[in-house]
């Protein structure tokens, strides 16, 4: 099974996926780097302001749902960037790049440990020697504290095209032994009269790295730990407390 069958997610993506907090992170990272290569892209939610900030930047994503409101957002706006429909693990690009950043803990949607060192060889392959990777992943610690088996309302969100209304809500279960949080997402979709339109879910999994365990896979693929910070204000990890591991690596100098 897959992370998440993200055709079914396109449509309702940007109606409920509005956070900006790693924006002016990777608007930072990115500002001085001649080529950067955004993994996992989605519709642009990230794309879009590094674009519009004069970062000269390459997407991909597996999902042509996703990728095609990126273009459209893209077109839309004026915008120009390289956007390709390829797996993570299967990369085929003819260049290399100074900056190579998966945001939104996109690398756990990689469940397979095989697949997860075919990204990790593709990305190596596709830096500069001089150029960095950037990871960014959950906390295990933090992550699991909302997992819980319940059913719980993820947010209400207005929809501005019809003036209706889009339920989002969750239920997750922690799989110990595989490290793989697995659940199902519901939508339930209201008109503008607050009449139910529609009902749907997808089934959702993810892969939780521990810090250990994610600088031993970096580390095999020719990888060292530049920094390892614990949010998007560049606060050092804590390993009980910070929402994220954010991962600034490089290639080893032999």
């Amino acid at each position: 099974m897959a992370a998440m069958d993200y055709s079914q997610v396109a449509p309702w993506y940007d109606s409920y996926v509005k956070t900006d907090i790693d924006v002016p992170f990777f608007v930072n990272e990115a500002k001085n780097r001649e080529r950067v290569l955004e993994l996992t892209s989605g519709t642009g939610r990230l794309s879009i302001p590094l674009i519009e900030a004069g970062v000269s930047l390459t997407c991909v994503d597996n999902s042509p749902d996703m990728l095609a409101i990126l273009r459209q957002k893209l077109a839309a706006k004026g915008l120009s960037a390289n956007v390709y429909e390829q797996d993570m693990a299967n990369l085929t690009l003819p260049e290399k790049f100074d900056l190579i950043i998966i945001p939104f803990n996109s690398f756990s949607e990689i469940i397979g440990l095989d697949e997860q060192h075919k990204a990790l060889k593709g990305i190596w392959n596709c830096l500069t020697e001089t150029g960095r990777f950037i990871c960014t992943l959950h906390n295990p610690l933090v992550r699991l504290k909302s997992v819980n088996g319940q059913l719980f309302l993820r947010g209400k969100y207005s929809l501005s095209n019809d003036g209706g209304t889009l339920f989002l809500w969750s239920v997750e279960e922690y799989d110990r032994q595989n490290s793989l949080v697995k659940g199902t997402q519901f939508w339930e979709l209201y008109d503008s009269n607050k009449v139910i339109e529609s009902k749907s879910f997808v089934d959702i999994q993810f892969y939780l790295h521990q810090q250990s365990e994610f600088q031993k896979l970096a580390q095999s693929h020719g990888f060292h730990l530049i920094h390892l910070y614990g949010d998007y204000s560049y606060a050092e990890f804590q390993k009980e407390t910070s929402p994220f591991m954010i991962w600034v690596l490089e290639k080893n100098k032999y």
